[in-house]
């Protein structure tokens, strides 16, 4: 790749949002929710942004913040659309924007990365709405407070969103937009996974969800374009952390999240977006 095409990979039409998940502030000064993303992007040519997302207030409540923050870098840009990228719920909160705060006319995509659309069975069971023994939903508690740093009482009402019973009211109530594009990622901790927590976790939910990232369902990934799983030659399993370079929770090194982003907002790219 010349300097010329570097610099031009990743310049989008319009300017790119990445909007963070459950469970932690993506401006935590003691854990780099993007990492070296955002500054990989601009170093081939992109124009992005974080969301400044809380980490556990509710879908409406955030997708509110995410409103505002939007206006706000479309006013500094000059432009008058923005492609979201959403990681886990914020993906949700990136669909709730366009579908129900009126913003469609703003937003050019919304690309979702490992997001419950149809929730998670892993949310209804740390709920106790499955039946487990009393051992095991403790453990997947203490799995998901170490996985994903939720470790707050309110971490536990924040889940109540992504049960599957409450994302089957979501769907109803919020449509999507003909004026957005839609497309979507899943991943998949297999048995050759690197780490013995994020395969329990897979290993505990793949009886309800099937194939899935060790929070989220391969089938609940999908919404929209479908675009298949994300993995590298160097990496075929990767989990839920790992595809946004979460790798400090005992994910896979050998993934580079940062090489993977780069690639969507290329296609973003080539897709007029």
């Amino acid at each position: 790749m010349t300097p010329e095409q570097k610099l031009s990979y990743c310049d989008t039409q319009y300017p790119v949002i990445l909007v963070s998940g459950l469970g932690f502030h993506d401006q935590n000064r003691l854990l780099s929710y993007w990492g070296n993303i955002p500054d990989y992007l601009k170093q081939h040519g992109c124009d992005v942004y974080t969301a400044y997302q809380d980490a556990f207030i509710s879908i409406p409540d955030n997708a509110i913040k995410l409103k505002y923050r939007i206006l706000d870098i479309l006013d500094k840009t000059k432009k008058d659309k923005i492609n979201i990228i959403g990681h886990s719920k914020g993906g949700l909160e990136g669909r709730y924007l366009a579908g129900r705060l009126g913003m469609d006319e703003h937003i050019s995509s919304i690309t979702t990365l490992g997001s419950p659309h149809r929730g998670t069975h892993l949310a209804d069971i740390i709920l106790g709405r499955l039946p487990l023994p009393k051992f095991a939903t403790a453990r997947l508690v203490n799995l998901y407070a170490t996985l994903m740093g939720d470790k707050r009482p309110d971490s536990l009402r924040a889940v109540v969103q992504v049960t599957t019973e409450s994302m089957k009211r979501f769907n109803d109530e919020v449509p999507d937009s003909s004026k957005v594009y839609y497309q979507s990622y899943a991943s998949h901790v297999n048995k050759e996974y690197p780490n013995i927590l994020w395969k329990t976790m897979a290993y505990i939910i793949r009886e309800y969800e099937g194939k899935n990232d060790g929070m989220v369902g391969i089938e609940s990934c999908k919404w929209g374009n479908y675009k298949g799983i994300i993995q590298s030659e160097s990496a075929p399993s990767v989990s839920h952390g790992d595809m946004v370079g979460l790798i400090q929770f005992f994910g896979n090194p050998k993934f580079d999240a940062k090489v993977f982003f780069a690639e969507v907002v290329n296609e973003l790219k080539a897709g007029n977006h």
